[in-house]
């Protein structure tokens, strides 16, 4: 055998083990962050979640939210897509008719009771809420999550649902942090008139610059390669990448009013990202800016001035 070729097998059984290393690097991150083992690091009793038990013993807004939730107890509705695949959510109807309805999406690790603050004041209002779980999270079909890529046609799904029982409804979005993404991303896609508003609190811009924060404040890991070769991975096995999953594209062509919320002190998904979507945003638009406020913080810190922004967005596109 010559050097030449030798060597070429040298160097092809290199690069091969290369790029083994490679995925398997980043298969050892999207499994860390994006599976359901991943998405279910907190108890199934919200309660027991960290920092919840004390949200709980010192928020009377929470405490009486969550005590709603918990006295109305919903059972899982189960909705099948067009493949096949198991949709639930928990869903709450008024006695009386109505043809309000608020779809609130729950964040990363979290579960349909979180949106409880959000879905007992539009209750009171007189909306229908339907809570969907999103992918990987409690028992829901799927191992991995896409960050609200594929979610975004789940809510879709659920829009669906609503207007196939009720073909008036009126329709308001709201979710928080990747529940944030996740309504955002629907936005940005077409939708039927009966989607009237979207209430965006605390979202990203996209995937890549969320991990690639995210990946140096919570691992002091370096960008190179760590997040390219996990968005190699989702690409090659979950059939997406980070950059399809981009709000800040889809709020570009979004027609859907939409009031942006962020904390000014936000740690995990920092402040600028929610500037950089307001202004991207095509539809009508409003934002609310909160100091001294972290992640998922401003229905707590500023309730007046939450519920202030958002019934005054509702107002003007629900009758």
């Amino acid at each position: 055998m010559s050097k030449k070729i030798k060597a070429a097998k040298i160097i092809a059984g290199t690069a091969v083990i290369a790029a083994g290393a490679y995925l398997g690097a980043g298969g050892a991150l999207c499994y860390g962050i994006l599976s359901k083992k991943a998405c279910n690091k907190h108890p199934e009793e919200l309660l027991q979640a960290p920092g919840n038990m004390h949200r709980y013993m010192n928020d009377e807004n929470f405490r009486t939210a969550d005590d709603w939730y918990c006295g109305i107890n919903p059972e899982d509705t189960v909705l099948y897509n067009e493949k096949g695949e198991k949709l639930l959510s928990k869903i709450v109807l008024r006695d009386e008719p109505s043809h309000k309805w608020l779809i609130a999406v729950h964040g990363y690790t979290s579960r349909p009771r979180a949106m409880a603050r959000q879905a007992i004041h539009f209750y009171k209002n007189g909306y229908n809420c339907i809570m969907p779980c999103q992918r990987a999270h409690r028992n829901r079909d799927g191992y991995f999550t896409s960050m609200g890529y594929y979610e975004k046609f789940d809510v879709i799904s659920w829009i669906n649902y609503i207007i196939s029982r009720d073909p008036e409804a009126e329709i308001v979005l709201l979710g928080i942090s990747m529940g944030s993404a996740t309504v955002m991303l629907t936005t940005g896609e077409k939708l039927p008139k009966n989607v009237k508003c979207c209430i965006a609190d605390c979202g990203f811009t996209d995937c890549r610059e969320l991990f690639t924060g995210a990946i140096k404040r919570e691992a002091g890991l370096p960008p190179f390669p760590f997040v390219n070769a996990a968005d190699s991975f989702a690409k090659l096995f979950l059939g997406w990448s980070f950059s399809d999953c981009a709000p800040v594209r889809a709020v570009s062509h979004s027609e859907t009013p939409t009031l942006f919320i962020h904390g000014e002190e936000d740690k995990v998904v920092p402040f600028w990202m929610m500037e950089a979507l307001y202004e991207k945003c095509s539809a009508p638009k409003m934002k609310l800016a909160l100091p001294d406020t972290g992640h998922d913080e401003a229905c707590a810190n500023f309730p007046e001035k939450y519920w202030e922004a958002v019934d005054s967005l509702v107002a003007e596109y629900i009758k």
